[in-house]
């Protein structure tokens, strides 16, 4: 089973998964290459009380919009996890030493989303069919321009990246969900393909000697 990349992005209300919630959910399937399988996408229902209103605010939300369009929690937590196995490559071993396969995430600061979509789903009781070890394309930012002896950006957010990395990605579209996992998916790209290049230089120089 060739291997496939499941995309993240989360809008929150707040920074603590313990106490804020999420109230948006993207997630882009990849194949191998890089190349945009599948799409997912929801917004969902959440206790107004419990979230910043600096938060919402900075995160898009709209009362009438997500009045018309929002979802409850445990329907889209199940729709995803549904995502999720359709795109399930990596193999894992249950306890009792059964074989299956799980989905492996992605994300920009998965030290963020990783939190939030675990504790989401521990929350409604229900089993989160992903790796826990999630690809970061912030630390393969830190990586790739630690490496490849390279000029770093101003700083590591999504939006700065892409601009670095030269992907077209509008302040508007900031924080909101979908917009933000697309423009992963292409960070990741581009990431990875400056990789190869500075990889064969290298190569090329050593040949030369």
């Amino acid at each position: 089973m060739r291997q496939r990349f499941v995309f993240i992005d989360l809008e929150t209300g707040g920074g603590d998964p313990k106490r804020h919630p999420i109230i948006q959910l993207a997630a882009v399937a990849v194949d191998a290459a890089g190349g945009v399988l599948d799409t997912f996408e929801v917004k969902l229902k959440f206790d107004f009380r419990k979230a910043k209103s600096l938060s919402l605010r900075k995160n898009h939300y709209h009362p009438g919009l997500w009045a018309n369009l929002a979802r409850e929690p445990v329907m889209a937590a199940k729709d995803f996890a549904s995502f999720l196995r359709k795109h399930a490559t990596t193999p894992v071993v249950s306890a009792e030493g059964e074989s299956f396969h799980v989905a492996q995430l992605a994300a920009h600061n998965a030290a963020f989303d990783g939190p939030f979509l675990t504790a989401w789903y521990d929350k409604l009781g229900l089993y989160l069919p992903a790796r826990r070890q999630i690809l970061c394309t912030l630390q393969m930012s830190l990586w790739h321009c630690a490496l490849a002896n390279a000029d770093s950006p101003t700083n590591y957010r999504l939006a700065t990246l892409c601009q670095f990395f030269g992907i077209p990605f509008h302040a508007a579209e900031a924080h909101e969900a979908l917009a933000d996992a697309l423009a992963t998916v292409q960070l990741f790209q581009a990431i990875r393909s400056r990789s190869r290049q500075s990889n064969n230089q290298v190569g090329g120089v050593g040949s030369n000697e």
